[in-house]
């Protein structure tokens, strides 16, 4: 009886010991890891890997912010393009004529909504006298991802709501390269490219010049001359009849005209 008791004791103070020994064992291995945390080489390139992820992080976000996928042409006389992002906020307004240069010199777009922009732009006193008589205000927009009409329905309702006719147009977002590379907004090259139809001698530099009224009405002349009714042509009513086979050369993608009527 006395020797049973004897090895249950002698178990007990085994395991007791075995406890102790993991314990330290275990302390041990928790000093090491946190005196090659605390190493300076090692605390150093952890915090070189955190910054770099921070600035990996960072710059992704900014160039998403930063990266225009819809344009805005906003043509009477002056010329004006609003480049959007993503969240539709203004990343760039860029004047195309001298005109559209003194109207953005007094205004501050960047970051606002479209939306906020074209009415700071219709609204501002520079761009009054260029919405006082007949000559409508075009709208083309171009976008990745099928939003031109949401674009263009809100412009229609911008200027509905501040009492002025306007046209909408939506273009292909591919002119927007060649457009630019012309030295032309996207509203008034797509109108030079609607005209070139009929006028094979015509420039993008012969209408930088040139209000939208004034090619609109070149193109409606050759349209009256190709024996098109009234009724059929102008930029209120779709886009203008052409020759078919020089229409299907030169028409850009998607012309829905939009008109915006104060009622």
């Amino acid at each position: 009886m006395t020797n049973k008791v004897q090895e249950a004791l002698e178990q007990v103070q085994a395991k007791e010991a075995l406890k102790a020994s993991t314990k330290e064992l275990l302390k041990g291995e928790r000093r090491r890891r946190t005196r090659v945390f605390r190493h300076p080489a090692v605390r150093g390139t952890l915090a070189a890997a955190c910054m770099a992820l921070f600035l990996i992080l960072g710059i992704g976000g900014y160039s998403w912010v930063q990266t225009p996928v819809s344009y805005v042409s906003i043509d009477v006389n002056p010329s004006i393009e609003l480049a959007l992002n993503r969240l539709d906020r203004v990343v760039s307004a860029t004047a195309y004529n001298s005109e559209g240069a003194e109207i953005l010199k007094e205004l501050s777009l960047k970051g606002k909504r479209y939306d906020v922009a074209i009415d700071t732009i219709v609204e501002s006193a520079a761009m009054k006298p260029y919405l006082a008589g007949r000559d409508a205000l075009v709208f083309t927009v171009a976008s990745e991802g099928n939003r031109e009409q949401g674009i263009l329905m809100q412009a229609e309702h911008c200027m509905r709501h501040a009492g002025y006719v306007s046209t909408g147009v939506s273009a292909d977002l591919a002119l927007v390269s060649a457009a630019h590379d012309s030295g032309l907004s996207l509203g008034k090259y797509y109108a030079y490219l609607q005209l070139s139809v009929y006028d094979e001698t015509v420039t993008p530099d012969s209408c930088k010049d040139m209000s939208m009224s004034e090619i609109h009405g070149m193109i409606e002349e050759h349209q009256h001359g190709g024996g098109h009714s009234e009724e059929g042509n102008g930029w209120h009513h779709g886009r203008p009849a052409m020759p078919e086979e020089s229409y299907e050369q030169k028409e850009p993608k998607g012309h829905h005209g939009r008109g915006c009527h104060h009622e």
